[in-house]
């Protein structure tokens, strides 16, 4: 699980900014941190390397340095592995004296905190973003509008072009993310794993972050720095939206929210099935099931013939245990109360 690298894109946007900061000693006044982009990007009053080894220095100089914004995002994204990798090998222990029922609630545990974790990034990341707009727009709006000739008149007559390697790196980031999240996805759903599913979206938010530094590096091109922070508040929103989901879900699977439709239709036919070839068994109601996990736990009542054996009555009991795992491949137990009268409409 790599949740890190879906925070990574924000941090490289915000490290150059805090460098220049730095470097400046403009804390107070953002807005000359995007002047001496555009005196880079655009004017070209550099030497032939166009300013950008200075990127890769900020990036390292900011990282080392714990109370910049570019680390702690990337420490939110490892929070967020470890969150996910100790949950997931916990809810595949198998049931012990001390949790009978399994430690699938574990699962439920980590996705919960991993919701919580990507709601206070988005808040930070939206915030920062905003803070930024706020101080760049009213002086670069004009300004980006009335130099955007110019920057490609200038680009022209110096025969010079954007870099393509960060513009492909971003591109490539999108596809391998994009597919990432579709086939994550598909293997949370067919498991029924909370956890997997986050991950899936966090692919997905990387793709989108990967999208906004795409938009940041053609914005810096033209002389629309204001796209960076645009972006963000965007990318935040997608972030937000998606955790709230995943808490949600986490919320009603610790408060035994009852299971899907579909997971008691797939028990009923399995019992369905085994009725049709076993005239013992006469009848079966009150089935409820609640998530554990990427497990299920079902009970129910079992109505069988009143002149079997309490022997016999307890391999029938087996059988549609069986059958109803092998129907329903994410039930884990099936509890089921033997009764020998009919108290439910027949099925």
């Amino acid at each position: 699980i790599q949740t890190s690298n879906n925070l990574l894109s924000f941090s490289n946007l915000y490290n150059q900014r805090i460098l220049s900061i730095k470097n400046q000693n403009l804390i107070n006044k953002p807005t000359f941190i995007y002047e001496q982009q555009k005196r880079w990007h655009i004017h070209h009053h550099h030497g032939p390397h166009h300013g950008h080894d200075g990127d890769n220095h900020g990036l390292i100089v900011v990282l080392s340095d714990p109370k910049s914004r570019g680390t702690k995002v990337t420490l939110l994204g490892l929070a967020c592995n470890v969150a996910l990798t100790a949950a997931k090998g916990a809810a595949g222990c198998p049931p012990d004296a001390t949790h009978p029922y399994g430690y699938g609630k574990y699962e439920t545990i980590g996705s919960l905190a991993v919701s919580s974790l990507l709601i206070i990034g988005a808040v930070g990341i939206g915030h920062h973003s905003y803070e930024i707009l706020i101080n760049l727009l009213p002086s670069e709006i004009p300004n980006s509008i009335n130099e955007l000739g110019e920057a490609i008149n200038s680009r022209t007559d110096d025969n010079h072009h954007l870099n393509p390697n960060a513009a492909w790196f971003a591109v490539a980031s999108v596809i391998i993310k994009e597919a990432l999240y579709r086939i994550t996805l598909k293997i949370g759903l067919e498991e029924r794993s909370n956890v997997l599913v986050a991950n899936a979206w966090h692919h997905r938010s990387d793709a989108a972050s990967s999208v906004v530094a795409l938009g940041a590096i053609m914005g810096s091109y033209l002389g629309f720095p204001f796209l960076d922070p645009l972006g963000g508040i965007l990318v935040a929103g997608m972030i937000m939206k998606s955790g709230f989901e995943i808490m949600l879900d986490s919320l009603k699977e610790l408060v035994d929210v009852r299971v899907e439709q579909e997971v008691i239709n797939q028990v009923e036919k399995a019992v369905e099935k085994l009725k049709g070839t076993d005239p013992n068994i006469v009848n079966f109601h009150n089935i409820r099931g609640r998530k554990s996990g990427p497990f299920y736990l079902i009970d129910m009542i079992l109505q069988v013939n009143p002149d079997l054996t309490i022997s016999k009555a307890h391999n029938i009991e087996e059988q549609v245990r069986q059958a109803v795992k092998k129907e329903c491949k994410c039930v884990k137990e099936v509890l089921m109360h033997l009764d020998v009268e009919d108290q439910s409409p027949h099925h």
